[in-house]
């Protein structure tokens, strides 16, 4: 997700329910609007009951979360996005307990998260190759 700073009331606001969520994951996705995976056909309904939008072509059903970290989880997504937030902002990051009772799940639970969501970073952060001066935290740059 590439998000501006916010503060937590802020993004509290922007992903307060599932559907906020939803929306959100789908204009990531599809930012043109929905394609197929299956066949590249731009025509679909939605099945709302199920969360599932299913092609008009080859009938293939999809999700929004299909394909992403968030696929095939029991937790809420506004969980998982409060989990985002947490981790994104907490400067020494953060452990599994304390993100255990700041989102109200079990302590495994958390921990399930913060890993899922740390190695979706590092996929993130290996296709990226840093140059220039590089500056850490807010150290002075080091002149060996």
């Amino acid at each position: 997700m590439n998000m501006p700073e916010a503060s937590f009331s802020t993004w509290q606001q922007q992903f307060s329910t599932e559907e906020d969520c939803l929306a959100y994951l789908k204009k990531m996705k599809w930012p043109n609007g929905f394609i197929c995976p299956c066949c590249g056909n731009e025509q679909s309904y939605e099945i709302s009951r199920r969360r599932l939008y299913e092609c008009t072509h080859c009938k293939k059903q999809t999700s929004v979360m299909a394909g992403t970290l968030f696929h095939g989880s029991h937790i809420s997504l506004v969980k998982w996005f409060w989990a985002i937030y947490f981790l994104g902002s907490d400067k020494g990051s953060i452990s599994a307990l304390r993100l255990s009772k700041l989102i109200e799940v079990n302590w495994r639970t958390a921990r399930l998260i913060l890993r899922k969501l740390r190695l979706a970073m590092g996929h993130r952060d290996s296709l990226y190759q840093l140059s220039g001066t590089i500056e850490l935290d807010d150290a002075e740059p080091f002149s060996g």
